[in-house]
């Protein structure tokens, strides 16, 4: 399966749809009526402050004794007080209940975990995660809640202008054009300086990637002797510079277009007010305009600019997280393939595998990795994979487990296309230890139930600890079977080695007891002969289930009933080992070369033993 897709954009209400259904879901209606009382405070209490003046003076001049206007006054401060208090608090809940939903918002994790592991693995799958990351982890400034918020505040803006807007085109229709189109042009300045920054945010964003990898490997135990054998930390200190350099010119040329925007938007501001104001006072003292009248008008006048430039700003904040909420969107709806429906035919039974054709091209790449591949496994068979790195063995059991989806052909179980069947039900068949065997930093006995805990068997958990020759070190744990591995998550853990660790994922092989067990060069650490040693061990665990060996070395898969022998991903030789070596040709070449240098290393370690 092909993974290549552009980037999706969704329109801004479709964005405003889904984030507030997903507020609704997540922190209930209360968080809805929040954001609803926020907007309608907010709305209300500029409009008080800036009619607070007008009323002032209406007062004074409105003939009534002095204790009548004082208690007037004086129950309007009361009001402006307690809705300024009521907004400030409903602010601070807005603020923590968006604050709240995007710390709970687990769809990229969830996304993560279920998507095809095909599309996760490419390279566009991980550009678009990376991007979606963005949504999520920038913190409140950025992304998800600044989205959520920016819509309120351009509903708050917006409401707002509406009203202010109103009350001076009554009044005078071209003073309101005049305040629109000042606004008008400090906002497409502004959007221009945002556009700007976004588009070398996006370029930052493999600057960041770049650190990212230079402090994970500069830090990594394993990394250290060379980095101080071989002088590696000049090298290191000069690519964080240069890095750094790159990043903060980007970031300092977007500030630059910002202040640009701003220092125009002030000139603009400072011709309008001279102009407006010049107006209003003209309009006073020619007596069309009352002193309360006025005080209004100049509050009025100056909460449409406010109103004007908070709406754009808004705007240009949605504008700016919209394109996130795309990239977080556009990821969610990646890499989904479609689940078959069919019924299996025989689960939990022994398979046969049949593979008609298949080829597979990994994304971005010229080359095929398998090439035009029939096969069939026969159900209860032992089968070796060998052949040099890179020859599409580790590739060809993703194709056969279901986790990769052929580029042409077809993978049949049981004579059932593949692609037809669930993927869940495809991978409760199988039981497959990789090459880089390690343990999640759970307890043990979850790293082999792969179950939550207090739902294992724990019968079936010490069988599989026992006959991988594991319990007795289990028993010697602090906590036995519920001990930690690592200390990622629990400071009381520990860490296994090598060779118990292939132990653990044997164990892990059995208490799945699928029908279908691969091992893909999990003992690949190993010297020849422990390695031989531990495949002839997996082989008598599985008995009669259907085994498939891989190994570069091909002394560790004799004991198969038959080996494919796999070069460019094409299978150049099949049979068993004895018929291989007969026939003489490449595995029986590779055989001999890696026996000779086996033997000739076992004799110099005699020698210098």
């Amino acid at each position: 399966m092909q993974v290549t897709q552009d980037k999706k954009r969704y329109p801004l209400l479709n964005h405003y749809r889904y984030t507030f259904h997903k507020l609704k879901e997540k922190s209930g209606g209360g968080a809805l009526a929040v954001c609803a009382g926020d907007v309608m405070l907010s709305v209300l209490l500029p409009f008080l402050e800036a009619a607070l003046a007008g009323a002032v003076a209406a007062c004074l001049v409105s003939g009534r004794r002095p204790g009548e206007i004082l208690a007037l006054v004086a129950g309007y401060i009361v009001l402006l007080q307690v809705v300024r208090f009521l907004q400030s608090h409903f602010r601070e809940l807005r603020t923590k209940a968006l604050f709240l939903f995007r710390c709970s918002f687990s769809e990229l994790d969830r996304k993560t975990l279920y998507m095809d592991g095909q599309s996760l693995e490419s390279a566009q799958g991980q550009k678009k995660r990376q991007a979606a990351m963005r949504n999520i982890y920038s913190g409140n400034e950025q992304g998800l809640e600044a989205f959520a918020a920016g819509f309120l505040n351009m509903m708050i803006q917006f409401a707002g202008l509406l009203i202010y807007g109103t009350i001076v085109g009554r009044y005078s229709l071209l003073l309101l054009a005049l305040l629109l189109l000042q606004a008008v042009v400090t906002a497409w300045l502004h959007t221009l300086a945002g556009k700007k920054e976004y588009r070398l945010e996006e370029e930052n964003i493999k600057g960041y990637q770049g650190l990212g990898y230079l402090r994970q490997e500069s830090i990594a135990p394993g990394n250290g002797k060379d980095i101080r054998l071989y002088r590696m930390e000049r090298w290191f200190l000069r690519e964080f510079k240069e890095r750094i350099d790159q990043i903060v010119n980007r970031v300092d040329r977007g500030r630059n277009g910002f202040a640009a925007a701003q220092i125009g938007g002030m000139a603009l501001a400072f011709a309008r007010n001279v102009f407006v104001y010049g107006w209003l006072i003209r309009e006073m003292a020619l007596g069309h305009l009352a002193l309360p009248v006025f005080l209004l008008y100049v509050g009025i006048v100056a909460g449409v600019e406010a109103w004007m430039s908070g709406l754009f700003d808004a705007a240009q904040e949605i504008y700016r997280n919209k394109e996130m909420m795309d990239d977080f969107r556009d990821f969610l709806e990646f890499g989904d393939s479609e689940e078959g429906t069919a019924l299996m035919q025989q689960p939990g039974r022994g398979h046969e595998i049949r593979l008609e054709h298949v080829s597979f091209c990994y994304e971005g790449k010229e080359e095929a990795t398998i090439h035009d591949l029939t096969l069939t496994i026969r159900a209860g068979e032992r089968l070796a994979l060998v052949g040099p790195n890179g020859a599409g063995k580790t590739t060809l059991i993703k194709l056969l487990c279901g986790l990769y989806r052929p580029t042409a052909g077809t993978v049949f179980l049981d004579g059932q296309d593949l692609k037809t069947l669930s993927q869940r039900d495809v991978f409760r068949e199988f039981a497959v230890v990789f090459q880089d065997v390690f343990a999640f930093s759970f307890p043990l006995a979850e790293n082999v139930s792969c179950v939550e805990a207090g739902q294992e068997d724990t019968g079936r958990l010490r069988d599989s600890l026992e006959k991988a020759g594991l319990w007795e070190k289990v028993s010697s744990l602090p906590k036995g079977v519920q001990t930690a591995m690592n200390r990622d998550l629990d400071e009381e853990g520990v860490s296994l080695s090598g060779g118990e660790m292939q132990k653990l994922m044997l164990a892990r092989a059995l208490y799945k007891d699928a029908p279908v067990v691969i091992l893909d060069e999990p003992t690949a650490a190993l010297d020849p002969i422990a390695e031989s040693e531990m495949y002839e061990r997996y082989d008598a665990m599985i008995r009669e289930k259907t085994g498939i060996f891989i190994s570069h070395r091909l002394s560790s898969t004799r004991f198969c009933d038959r080996i494919l022998f796999l070069e460019n991903g094409r299978i150049v030789e099949e049979g068993s080992h004895d018929a291989l070596m007969e026939k003489g040709g490449s595995y029986a070449k590779l055989f001999t070369l890696q026996a000779r240098y086996y033997q000739k290393k076992r004799e110099e370690e005699e020698i210098y033993a």
